[in-house]
């Protein structure tokens, strides 16, 4: 387990479970009986025999091993691994699958299956990969040997609301474009594409952005005219300095009340 929040969490208060066949949540099992502080950025091997973890593989901080007496099972070739909070609720689950290793592997008992970026979805097949042979296969308690940060920039556009009637009523006339960011000096660029990919309006052009605001589309074309109804795309491209770039497209409906 890793902690990438920035939080402290009381391993007292974590369970971990898996999915019998019908599907349900079973075999609940609590981390630790008694307060086990689990801090920001650091990593915990969750099982029955720290014993054999350590025998098998190259273990960076000894103490870093929560034991649980009778762990849920969690099958080689497929299975379910699920996290719940004190309250029963579903923090993180993971569906595995034994395909999901590299191809070329012909003997997969022992490998692990790594995460590759803890911030991408946790379901995704394409977040997860084989162990390096370099590193025996495995890294308990500190950091995947498949680890590396998405490239592409984090962050979100969202455009409110979804129908605009630009006749200047007072309701919904034009678009807000809310843009939130982990830190100031993004650069945005806005394009506004009709349903058949024609480009309609330049909204913004390298638009330095800070941490969160927002830019406004006034349902207009690119020489101030009125445009037919219908489905409009937003289109953001945000890039900073470091070379990070991320596009969002969002989808936007123009009509007319009279």
């Amino acid at each position: 387990m890793y902690n990438r929040s920035e939080k402290i969490i009381d391993l007292n208060q974590v369970y971990i479970a898996n999915r019998n066949s019908a599907g349900v949540v079973s075999n609940i099992k609590q981390l630790s009986a008694d307060s086990y502080l689990f801090f920001p950025m650091d990593f915990m091997v969750i099982t029955d025999d720290p014993g054999i973890v350590k025998r098998d593989f190259i273990t960076q901080n000894m103490d870093a091993f929560v034991t649980v007496p009778s762990m849920p099972s969690f099958n080689d070739d497929k299975g379910s691994v699920i996290i719940l909070n004190a309250q029963g609720h579903i923090t993180d689950e993971l569906n595995y699958e034994e395909k999901w290793h590299f191809k070329l592997i012909d003997n997969k008992e022992g490998v692990a299956l790594e995460r590759i970026d803890h911030n991408a979805p946790t379901p995704d097949p394409g977040n997860w990969h084989s162990a390096a042979t370099s590193v025996g296969y495995g890294t308990p308690t500190y950091k995947n040997s498949q680890y590396r940060i998405d490239l592409q920039l984090q962050g979100e556009i969202t455009v409110m609301p979804e129908i605009i009637s630009p006749d200047n009523d007072g309701m919904d006339d034009f678009a807000t474009i809310g843009y939130h960011f982990p830190s100031p000096g993004y650069v945005a660029n806005i394009s506004i594409f009709d349903a058949n990919g024609r480009l309609v309006r330049y909204l913004q052009r390298n638009a330095l952005c800070g941490i969160t605001g927002y830019f406004r589309w006034d349902g207009l074309g690119e020489k101030m005219q009125r445009l037919p109804v219908g489905i409009y795309i937003i289109y953001t491209q945000v890039f900073n300095l470091e070379g990070k770039k991320k596009a969002f497209k969002n989808t936007i409906v123009i009509a007319r009340r009279n």
